[in-house]
């Protein structure tokens, strides 16, 4: 017999301090009385002798010890009053459940996490009613599904709605948490189980728990899968793409593989490997389409885990930039715009001009259209009466002083003192971005969208037209203009198809980190840290992962399972497999419910009792009724 909630001190302390109470209270109550008098003449004697009589006996002592008797049964109650030994009372228990992408291997009756769930079932059957259990997925991630419970029925949900997910074990991860649910829970600890294959992927000793038990599920370790796809587009032709497809043996034994790949309905030529135990290799792709489809890969014969037999990516069309140039002079801007290759460029007269062509960003060289574009559009030397920007003043023979080497519009403009034959000097407003100036104001403006427009860049003076036509400023301007105005086009383009869980990045020299956001495909964003030019992050589900920045576009699919390849070797001293039933005795008997539904009816025996008489028997009556009928009646304590 023992307290759950109190110590046999708070106990006792409680009791004596409420039972000296209630008894100062009783005592109290009955020494003072209403008494009902029809004269004063025999007050004093009469109140004297009546004190005496009460200090001679005490009322109704039966009340006060029925009274006490409750109370001592609620405090019991509160304090859990338990039957049995302590070391049997109920204990919380940790379940963690192993849905890392080893649990989705078939076996010949089920997969792995059928089994683990089997094997969890029984571990919850042999446990005392009243032991609490929490089931804790475990992966990449530890992610409890389950507060610490007794209910049995809840408990078997959570186990049936796991499913198998597609990062390695962080076993390291999964103990700390059970130590902490356990440290959190104010219960009596048991054991934190682990069932699962124990395959894990860093070699960090995990925490060493006395109270550690583990069920392992014997898997095939002879799997061959598709590690990886890499593709990009190429350097020359923005039509071409590269593509390696990885493939890892991941078993004891060698073995032959068939990688059979596709482009948008078109297969290449199967090619055949032989894995040794262990070996990863690669194999590359060349191939040129200016259409968007998927690159599907797939090995054969298929094995035990076929999540990572087959891999797709989806590739977007061609990165060119479709520019319709407006000029009346197309042998003068055919040399400059046809030089990019990233470049799609229709040439059209001022007369043909529409707001809204098939482009992404239109060239409107020396001309004011009617109607505004309504996509980004690249404007040369504007008349002054339609330029869309106002024109403070038109200046000869100057010289452009400096560029703004805060923004990416200026990168690689470092010429200054360039001969400006005509400059048309423009107003800037808010947020507009001055990007080369004279001494008497800009004369390279950009705009950012907004609501009044799209994106708009605007120079001030002719660049094919005098000296600058041979410098290098001139298509390094081109290019930066109109790379602000669709980057799109001109980011080059990473897909990867990987695992989630922690992947890594490698940045180039040229890009800024503070330019990189990563995004999931929902939009979400993707928390990352960089460090010596190499992006960490970290995906906890599946899915496509964009990683942009000024240059270059990523996009992982992260959708291929990651296996981990190291087995886990479990502490020496800790326990395995099932326990014996033997193991679960009795555990204490909770006996609080009863104790407070007795202390209640005590409360009500003493109530019905002694409360009746309390109200109609009183301690003093009036011996001559006619006279206090007569004679006012007076009322004192």
């Amino acid at each position: 017999m023992f307290f759950l909630n109190l110590t046999a001190g708070e106990f006792l302390t409680l009791l004596s301090a409420l039972s000296g109470l209630i008894a100062a209270l009783y005592l109290l109550d009955r020494t003072r009385r209403k008494k009902l008098v029809s004269t004063l003449r025999f007050w004093t004697p009469a109140l004297a002798a009546d004190q005496q009589r009460s200090r001679k006996r005490m009322r109704e002592p039966w009340s006060l010890v029925l009274q006490l008797l409750s109370l001592l049964l609620l405090l019991l109650a509160i304090a859990q009053l338990q039957l049995g030994n302590r070391n049997l009372r109920g204990r919380d228990h940790v379940l963690l459940l192993d849905t890392s992408a080893w649990s989705g291997e078939s076996t010949r009756d089920a997969t792995v996490l059928d089994r683990e769930k089997r094997i969890a079932q029984q571990y919850l059957a042999g446990l005392p009613l009243r032991d609490r259990v929490m089931v804790v997925r475990v992966d990449a991630l530890a992610t409890p599904a389950t507060s610490f419970t007794s209910d049995r029925t809840r408990l078997s949900n959570a186990l049936n709605e796991a499913t198998p997910g597609f990062s390695a074990l962080n076993i390291e991860q999964a103990l700390s948490l059970a130590r902490q649910a356990q440290s959190w829970s104010g219960g009596r600890p048991g054991e934190v189980v682990y069932i699962g294959p124990g395959f894990i992927q860093d070699d960090a000793a995990p925490e060493t728990l006395p109270n550690l038990r583990t069920v392992l599920v014997p898997t095939d370790p002879e799997n061959c899968g598709i590690r990886a796809i890499g593709v990009k587009r190429g350097d020359e032709d923005p039509n071409s793409w590269q593509a390696t497809v990885t493939l890892k043996n991941y078993g004891f034994q060698p073995h032959t593989v068939t990688l059979k790949t596709q482009f948008a309905g078109t297969r290449f030529a199967p090619r055949v490997f032989l894995l040794k135990p262990g070996q990863e290799t690669g194999a590359e792709y060349n191939f040129v389409t200016n259409t968007a489809g998927q690159l599907v890969a797939a090995i054969e014969p298929a094995d035990a885990l076929a999540a990572d037999d087959r891999a797709a990516l989806e590739l977007p069309r061609n990165g060119s930039l479709r520019v319709a140039a407006y000029t009346n002079r197309p042998e003068v801007l055919r040399p400059l715009l046809e030089a990019n290759h990233r470049l799609s460029v229709k040439f059209f007269t001022s007369a043909q001009y529409v707001a809204k062509p098939a482009a992404d960003v239109m060239l409107l060289d020396q001309f004011a259209p009617p109607a505004p574009p309504e996509i980004a559009s690249l404007w040369i030397e504007p008349p002054k009466t339609g330029a869309p920007l106002p024109v403070k003043s038109v200046e000869k023979d100057a010289l452009i002083k400096t560029w703004n080497s805060d923004t990416a519009l200026a990168t690689g403009l470092h010429a200054k003192e360039a001969p400006l034959p005509v400059a048309e000097v423009f107003q800037t407003f808010e947020k507009d971005i001055p990007v080369g100036s004279v001494s008497e104001g800009p004369v390279v403006v950009a705009r950012p969208s907004s609501r009044s427009g799209p994106k708009m860049a605007v120079i001030g003076f002719d660049p094919l037209n005098g000296q600058l036509r041979f410098e290098v400023t001139t298509p390094l301007l081109f290019a930066n203009l109109l790379h602000w105005l669709s980057p799109e086009a001109f980011r080059a383009l990473d897909v990867t198809a990987g695992r989630p869980g922690a992947a890594t990045v490698s940045l180039d020299a040229s890009e800024r980190v503070d330019r990189i956001h990563i995004t999931y495909g929902d939009g979400s964003p993707v928390p990352f840290t960089v460090r010596n030019r190499s992006l960490q992050l970290f995906a906890s589900r599946p899915g496509i992962v964009r990683v942009f920045s000024d240059e270059r576009e990523r996009v992982l699919s992260l959708t291929l399972p990651d296996l981990a390849e190291r087995k886990w070797n479990p502490p020496a001293n800790s326990a395995s497999g099932l326990p014996p039933s033997a193991r679960f005795t009795a555990s204490s008997t909770d006996i609080w419910q009863f104790l407070a539904v007795l202390a209640g009816a005590i409360l009500l025996v003493e109530w019905t009792v002694f409360g009746h008489r309390r109200r109609h028997s009183p301690s003093f009556q009036n011996r001559a009724p006619q006279q206090a009928a007569a004679a006012p009646q007076l009322v004192s304590r």
